[in-house]
């Protein structure tokens, strides 16, 4: 099975003898950029962080069911999953900024509806909302970030798109355990606080020129480029489309392996991730380290090291390299855990351990890769695509894992998500490209 691989290309000035803006030092526009893109991924893991311990605190008050506490978990997901579809094309239409900016203002909505809940199927409502905005981060988020990027340090910065959002929902899942009260809707509604701020920073923000220019709307494009970079500097090489972008592009002879990969690699990441990482305290109860303060900060800590370790590799390591090697340590560790489980508990700490630092590891890549895969014109329809196929893993695993811990217990229900990590290996041999330096277009 051939492996496509996208070739960088040497760095190339225009006729006028100007430099692609991604060749620019660092400027204000970059950190603006960054900082409103990362303020979402915070906000994302936020949002996901603390439904956990809020449902532990609801569910003697909502009478939840494990059946309920896994909709109400994978709501958000299931949300994404249409957020991604729907939102990233509209992105590509329409522009990156009025579908960034605004997307917080309905964070600052749903997060305070939170505040008024009475029942289950409320609460469901709201959760799938919230996750129609959270789509709009993977999918125009990583884009527009992407397109205000340096190439040469690219997947760092995307790749801190996973510490922010690893961090955030390590510390919000903190908060709701150490939270002693039993107001569970002001936890939930606790992320109306990050929103507002974010709000604001992208309101400064301007269109991204790659989007302009891909667009036709040359003029405009040029004029931000002057502003912002100086005029040492132009727009790379973009396809010109004034149509609108249409999700069929995505399926081409040359385009639809990379496509499926996208979505698959993320997929295969993200199903027993959201799983484990909500549904914490029962998974820590199967695997008899529940009760200890100490192996819950150390397992937390863990996760913020492993996403910030994640950057590094990254701009070390080549795109297919660092898939294939963090499918394969998941995989190795599942099996372990799954076939092993009354080894003794100094083993099982370490091998629980090792996947509270991979997975966030792992992660770090789902925002740079899909970035550099599509082309301008379809990147957020492409990343959007890419972000909803995952959540059909994440939603359907997060959904199912209290009930297979019910019925089968941990060890039975780990042997069959180490399906994932198999197959994600298995793909990424075959498919996996490499885009590391890639200049965008």
């Amino acid at each position: 099975m051939a492996i496509a691989v996208i070739p960088t290309g040497p760095v190339e000035r225009d006729s006028l003898g100007r430099l692609p803006i991604d060749e620019a030092p660092l400027k204000p526009v970059h950190i603006v950029a960054a900082a409103s893109v990362l303020g979402g991924a915070a906000l994302d893991g936020y949002v996901l962080g603390i439904v956990g311990p809020a449902l532990a605190i609801a569910q003697h008050e909502l009478q939840l069911s494990a059946i309920s506490q896994g909709l109400i978990a994978s709501s958000a997901l299931i949300g994404v999953f249409i957020g991604g579809l729907l939102f990233g094309n509209l992105a590509d239409r329409f522009g990156r900024r009025p579908v960034f900016a605004w997307n917080l203002a309905a964070f600052i909505v749903l997060s305070l509806l939170q505040l008024v809940v009475q029942d289950v199927w409320q609460l469901v409502a709201i959760r799938l909302a919230l996750g129609l905005a959270i789509g709009v981060e993977y999918a125009v988020g990583s884009s527009f970030l992407a397109e205000f990027s340096r190439r040469k340090n690219r997947g760092v910065l995307l790749g801190c798109f996973g510490v922010g959002w690893q961090a955030v929902f390590t510390i919000a899942f903190v908060i709701g355990t150490f939270y002693h009260g039993d107001n569970w809707r002001m936890l939930l509604a606790s992320s109306v606080v990050p929103a507002l701020i974010t709000f604001i920073l992208r309101l400064t923000l301007p269109e991204t020129p790659m989007w302009l220019k891909a667009r036709g709307r040359v003029a405009e494009a040029e004029a931000i480029v002057a502003r912002h970079f100086g005029p040492g500097y132009a727009i790379p090489d973009i396809a010109l489309d004034a149509s609108l972008a249409s999700p069929r592009e995505l399926f081409t002879a040359q385009s639809w392996r990379q496509t499926l990969y996208s979505g698959f690699f993320w997929f295969c990441q993200v199903g027993p991730f959201f799983a484990i990482f909500t549904f914490m305290v029962p998974v820590l109860e199967s695997l008899r380290l529940n009760g200890s303060a100490m192996v819950d900060m150390s397992l937390n800590l863990l996760q913020i090291v492993g996403s910030i370790a994640g950057v590094f590799l990254l701009h070390w390591m080549s795109r297919r390299g660092f898939v294939i090697w963090t499918f394969a340590i998941v995989l190795a560790t599942f099996l372990a855990l799954g076939l092993f489980p009354d080894a003794p508990t100094w083993i099982i700490v370490t091998l629980f351990a090792t996947y509270m630092f991979v997975g966030p590891v792992a992660n770090s890549i789902q925002f740079v890769y899909p970035a550099e895969i599509f082309d301008t014109h379809v990147r957020a329809t492409g990343i959007g695509f890419s972000a909803a196929f995952s959540r059909i893993s994440a939603a359907g695993v997060t959904y199912l894992l209290p009930y297979l811990l019910l019925q089968f217990g941990f060890s039975a229900t780990l042997i069959l998500m180490a399906l994932f990590p198999l197959l994600g290996l298995v793909m990424s041999i075959g498919w996996a490209p490499e885009t590391k330096g890639k200049h965008l277009r």
